[in-house]
């Protein structure tokens, strides 16, 4: 806590929770990644699939987002970096 530069991801974070679910690397298989707190991300397409969500859709956006912020840096990145 005394490194304020110091970078936490979630999972650092989560792991040190009681409901944190450990998954063993031999396990990290699409069905065993389910089983813990960490997953695979075509474990999340799956979930949401079977929830009824369009992931082609889901996946489009993120995409369409992804390029629109890329687009709006574009000024900075070129000044900063060209």
């Amino acid at each position: 806590m005394k490194n304020m530069f110091m970078h936490l991801t979630n999972y650092s974070l989560n792991k040190q929770s009681e409901n944190y679910k450990a998954c063993n690397n031999d396990d990290f298989l699409e069905e065993g990644a389910e089983q813990g707190s960490k997953r695979l991300l075509s474990s999340l397409w799956k979930t949401l699939e079977e929830d009824g969500y369009d992931v082609d859709e889901i996946q489009e956006k993120i995409k369409d987002t992804v390029r629109k912020c890329i687009i709006t840096m574009e000024p900075y990145l070129k000044y900063y970096y060209v």
